[in-house]
């Protein structure tokens, strides 16, 4: 978030735009359009002389929470699912938290990162994310192996606040999927593209990827996989910043 990222112009524009629409694992909406969306939402000119603050209390209960603003360094726990960013904007009308400036969340052994992150929640627990733009998912498989994929855009869903289903589009989106046998043995290492891939996960865990449209793919017996195809181009592993605990918030 920058100077023009300033609260009026986000509860105005950016919740009453983007949130109205249904964005679906069927129907992804247009990611160009949602950021151009976004650009004129965040422009300096729509901004008031007076900051929301002043008016979002005005009239209101004293103890209601309508909205708050957290910059640099934002770290969130909870049990089931952690993130870090550099800023961060929360409305009490929708529950979402838009996560700006690179944002990283983890549920279960995945991690998501992405331009811009929008994390939907009811009831404090995480139901959907959006991923705007540079979408990836790493999932850690072992120690040494991760399933990867990446997109422009990502919209995954939570079950009891674990993530259980994630679709990436976007200009060939592309896989790292590592098989293994009914006996839990790594077979091989499948390397693909599509204009979409789904990913289904089991109790937090990658347990199966499908690819739609355009598929294209080879599949690298495991002592013959190419050093250069282990990882996606971007890919980065950020568990040093995992909040562990609710006491490194404070830290």
């Amino acid at each position: 978030i920058n100077d023009s990222l300033q609260p009026d112009s986000l509860k105005q524009k950016a919740i009453g735009n983007l949130n109205k629409r249904d964005i679906t694992a069927s129907g992804v909406a247009d990611s160009a359009k949602m950021d151009a969306v976004m650009q004129r939402s965040l422009s300096p000119k729509s901004l008031p002389p007076d900051t929301l603050p002043t008016k979002a209390m005005k009239g209101s209960k004293a103890d209601t929470m309508r909205y708050f603003l957290a910059f640099h360094h934002v770290r969130i726990f909870n049990d089931s699912l952690q993130s870090v960013c550099d800023s961060l904007f929360f409305s009490g009308q929708d529950s979402v938290f838009r996560l700006f400036q690179q944002p990283v969340v983890w549920s279960g052994d995945s991690q998501v990162t992405g331009d811009t992150i929008f994390l939907y929640t009811q009831n404090k627990k995480p139901v959907r994310l959006y991923v705007f733009d540079s979408g990836m998912v790493v999932n850690q498989s072992h120690k040494e192996f991760y399933n990867q994929v990446a997109g422009k855009t990502i919209n995954g869903y939570f079950k009891n606040g674990t993530i259980d289903y994630a679709r990436v589009r976007g200009q060939k989106a592309e896989s790292i999927y590592y098989v293994q046998d009914r006996d839990s043995a790594y077979v091989g290492m499948n390397n693909s593209t599509g204009d979409v891939i789904d990913m289904f996960f089991l109790k937090g865990e990658l347990n199966k990827v499908k690819f739609v449209n355009q598929v294209h793919g080879i599949m690298y017996p495991m002592k013959q996989i190419p050093p250069d195809k282990v990882y996606l181009k971007n890919f980065k592993w950020l568990d040093k910043r995992r909040p562990k605990n609710k006491l490194e918030l404070f830290e």
